[in-house]
């Protein structure tokens, strides 16, 4: 198998974005136990999807890259969040302090594009408690990290499809990662996060450090990954007003002792007003991030130097009756070619990828409080550095959600 199809395969399997947070807008917690102040609880969402997409070939001698090469498909299939059942307990409080666990299951219903595949694709991407009290929060176990999180949570095509990705893949869709801001991914962290001072609040954590890799690897981790991040969301005018900026930085050595250092910033402004409409801004810049998968896919050249990247998501809405909401985005993210990089090309012809991009329209409607169905259209683009190095694909998707 060519890296390139391992990459678009690991991508298939290691992408997504359901997380409480994401679901708890639409859905409803549903309490089946307790005693003595205890509380048992249980949500989640199934979906589904019927995905047509159409690609143009890939370039020659291209490294990277989300679509297949010229392949025409339909799928029946798991959108960008894939099901998820979450079971969730609370204590009394007792001394001042509440604590509450949660254990999060996330599969996808469709095969890895074959007949016979038993059993599909579950992945626990939660397993934390929380201790609550007058001092803020703290939380540890594994769940959605931090840097560029909101950036995804506040993408329009969470509960649609957006970039499908590669088409025979047994995960979830892309939506906008690798096409306006890099997944955030599921990891184990320890966080704080102070109470909320009149719409600010700050959360910062040590994350379980990740290797580094790229056309070299720095596999040597001997301190964690930071992460953190300011917000700011308060009613204002006639529509509720958010923003936020989140960083993260780690380092890593490589097995001949050279450091590398992944770091970024990441930020978003948006306005939903009352009368429907929703306007967002978001983005992101950084070093040895990657560009769709962050730190251990491409984030360094083959002299181990880090590849910059950045990208920003453009989207407004309007939801019409508290129930139908009509959506128009465009994406991208960049990543710029070293100096190494350049020499390769000129040698070889081999090329990394330079930017991946796409605009969706969507429409969302909320049947009741339960059901959600989504129809979108996505054109999409990748281009390679060098010139005339570029692929397009459409994708067209319908589908929806049972939620509780």
């Amino acid at each position: 198998m060519s890296s390139k199809s391992v990459l678009k395969k690991s991508i298939q399997y290691a992408v997504g974005c359901a997380c409480a947070i994401a679901l708890a807008p639409a859905s409803a917690e549903v309490i089946v136990g307790g005693n003595n102040g205890w509380e048992v609880s249980f949500d989640g969402s199934v979906n589904g999807f019927v995905v047509n997409e159409s690609q143009d070939s890939t370039p020659a001698n291209t490294v990277g890259g989300n679509l297949a090469d010229n392949q025409d498909s339909t799928r029946i299939r798991t959108g960008l969040l894939p099901a998820v059942f979450g079971f969730n307990v609370r204590s009394p409080i007792v001394d001042g302090l509440r604590g509450s666990a949660r254990i999060g299951m996330y599969p996808q219903i469709q095969n890895s594009n074959t007949k016979n595949q038993f059993g599909s694709q579950i992945d626990l991407r939660e397993a934390y408690f929380k201790v609550e009290g007058n001092f803020g929060e703290v939380q540890v176990g594994r769940s959605l990290s931090i840097f560029q999180a909101k950036n995804l949570l506040t993408d329009m095509t969470l509960f649609g499809v957006g970039v499908q990705g590669g088409v025979k893949g047994g995960g979830t869709t892309l939506g906008r990662i690798g096409y306006g801001y890099i997944y955030a991914n599921f990891n184990a962290n320890i966080r704080y996060t102070t109470p909320n001072y009149d719409g600010f609040q700050a959360t910062a954590g040590i994350f379980d450090p990740s290797q580094i890799k790229g056309d070299v690897a720095a596999t040597e981790t001997d301190t964690p990954r930071f992460e953190a991040e300011v917000s700011y969301a308060k009613q204002l005018g006639a529509g509720k007003f958010q923003t936020w900026l989140s960083g993260m930085s780690q380092s890593a050595e490589t097995t001949d002792g050279n450091s590398v250092r992944a770091s970024g910033v990441a930020y978003g402004v948006q306005y939903s007003m009352d009368m429907g409409l929703d306007l967002l801004a978001s983005g992101y810049t950084g070093k040895a991030l990657g560009s769709t998968l962050m730190l251990d896919t491409d984030s360094l050249d083959s002299l181990g130097e880090e590849r910059d990247n950045d990208g920003f998501i453009l989207q407004a809405a309007y939801t019409f009756n508290g129930k139908t909401k009509v959506g128009l985005s465009y994406g991208e993210s960049n990543a710029d070619e070293t100096s190494a990089d350049r020499s390769v090309r000129l040698s070889s012809g081999s090329r990394q990828i330079a930017a991946q991009s796409s605009v969706t329209f969507g429409v969302y409607h909320d049947v009741n409080k339960w059901l959600k169905i989504a129809a979108e259209y996505s054109r999409v683009k990748n281009e390679w550095h060098g010139e005339g190095n570029d692929q397009e694909a459409d994708v067209i998707s319908l589908g929806g959600f049972f939620l509780w």
